[in-house]
């Protein structure tokens, strides 16, 4: 059974890099990662391992820009890195569907189920960031945001990692794709997760997708002593959990 990446071509002309399990499930399982991240991370690399003891179809792929994937990451944005991961989705979709993304990559798995509604049955939200580009922006001086609409770039803070460069058409962009200013049209079940230690996503960002978000099977469970990343053997347990429950 193999493992190893597989391409396909985007409608944006990048050559997408994808895993799949080759197992043939009713369900099918897909991660849609974070910023900057990759297909081969810890939370990735361990659904995966999961995935093949539960014998359930998994997909994990990158984003144009990440990883393997070709493309430039300075000219990545949500709608762009949304439609990859809705390709993906639509390529491999199933009798039963769940998403779990991470991060940014909540964002993006919001963003694919209210387009989908009827082919997926689950989302899980590990660290969720919808408009997480609206605190940063509002946080810069106009004289702030003006150097960076010039210099096309800038830096923003991550506690944990260190800053992490974003672009000013990913921001401009970000903008277009908000989600918490309204009710969130998804009635599948939701299983968020957040760590109480998140220095980059609080934790008041999964309580208002809860609030925002039509489901009535929805649920945020918090992890007192976790962070941003979640990627301990405990978070991951939690998160295994979640998946059973869904399935």
């Amino acid at each position: 059974m193999s493992d190893s990446s597989q391409y396909f071509m985007s409608s944006s002309n990048d050559k997408i890099a994808y895993r799949c399990n080759g197992l043939e499930s009713d369900t099918t399982i897909f991660f849609f990662g974070g910023y900057a991240s990759s297909m081969t991370g810890t939370k990735a690399t361990s659904l995966h391992k999961w995935s093949l003891k539960k014998n359930l179809n998994f997909i994990r792929f990158d984003y144009s820009g990440h990883g393997e994937s070709e493309g430039s990451f300075k000219e990545g944005t949500i709608t762009k890195w949304s439609i990859e991961a809705e390709e993906i989705f639509n390529k491999f979709k199933n009798k039963k569907n769940i998403i779990i993304g991470s991060s940014m990559g909540g964002w993006i798995s919001l963003i694919v189920t209210k387009k989908n509604l009827n082919h997926i049955h689950g989302v899980i939200g590990i660290a969720s960031a919808p408009d997480f580009i609206v605190e940063q922006w509002d946080k810069l001086s106009k004289n702030e945001q003006l150097e960076f609409k010039k210099r096309g770039s800038m830096f923003f803070p991550d506690p944990d990692h260190g800053d992490y460069e974003v672009s000013y058409k990913f921001v401009n962009d970000g903008f277009n794709n908000l989600l918490l200013n309204n009710e969130i049209n998804i009635k599948c079940p939701i299983r968020l997760l957040h760590g109480k230690q998140d220095k980059v996503v609080p934790v008041n960002t999964s309580q208002r997708i809860i609030k925002k978000i039509l489901s009535e099977d929805k649920d945020l469970i918090v992890i007192d002593d976790g962070d941003h990343s979640l990627s301990r053997i405990e978070d991951l347990n939690i998160l295994f959990d979640q998946i059973e429950y869904l399935i």
